[in-house]
């Protein structure tokens, strides 16, 4: 275990120096874009579930409107959750797949196209927060889906990228991510991961799988 945990931290401190200077410099263009095209916040703070179930603020450029409300989104949750069990399986009986959100703006919907909107989770990689490989942090109603596999799958740091991802981002169904988020925590390894990362890469230079 401990060779895993240093393993992490070496990929994580790796490409944190190979990422943070483009931050730096693609940071104030998106801004800007952001601020042009749809006045208002620029960064979109969020509350996500971590490591052990605890909670921390997860930071991205923000892809909705100012005006849009959550509850919408909460309730829709709310209603898969009191109506379905979400299971791991590749081959779900009655597969859940998350609609289009109607309230991402256009430049919104390039960031999340390209997956840029995501590039600020690398602050919640330099406070601890997150990992560069690992499951997708959740908010706490969307991980509360996940029922008895919630614990397993938040064993370990979020990541900003993860086996799920690799396997067709937004496309797959939630049992089909719930499968992936499972896999990787069984079999995590410093291998797996930079085989993940690369894979990210290719995943979001073709847009495999993005809305």
């Amino acid at each position: 275990m401990f060779k895993v945990i240093s393993m992490k931290y070496f990929i994580d401190y790796i490409f944190l120096l190979i990422i943070f200077p483009i931050f730096i410099v693609v940071f104030p263009i998106i801004s800007l874009f952001i601020l042009l095209f749809d006045s208002g916040p620029v960064i979109y703070s969020q509350k996500r579930v971590g490591l052990k179930g605890q909670e921390f603020k997860l930071h991205k450029f923000r892809t909705m409107s100012v005006s849009s409300d959550e509850k919408i989104h909460k309730d829709h949750y709310k209603d898969l959750s009191q109506n379905k069990k979400i299971e791991p399986s590749l081959t779900p009986d009655d597969p859940i797949r998350i609609e289009n959100d109607d309230r991402i703006t256009k430049i919104g919907s390039f960031l999340r196209k390209t997956s840029l909107d995501e590039l600020p989770n690398i602050l919640n990689v330099l406070k601890g927060q997150m990992s560069f490989v690992g499951p997708r942090p959740l908010v706490k109603y969307e991980s509360d889906l996940y029922g008895e596999y919630k614990e397993k799958r938040n064993s370990i740091k979020p990541g900003i990228t993860g086996l799920a991802q690799i396997q067709g981002r937004l496309d797959l169904s939630l049992q089909e991510r719930l499968y992936w988020d499972i896999k990787y925590v069984d079999k995590k390894s410093f291998n797996y991961d930079l085989i993940i990362i690369f894979k990210t890469i290719y995943s979001v230079l073709s847009r495999r799988g993005a809305n």
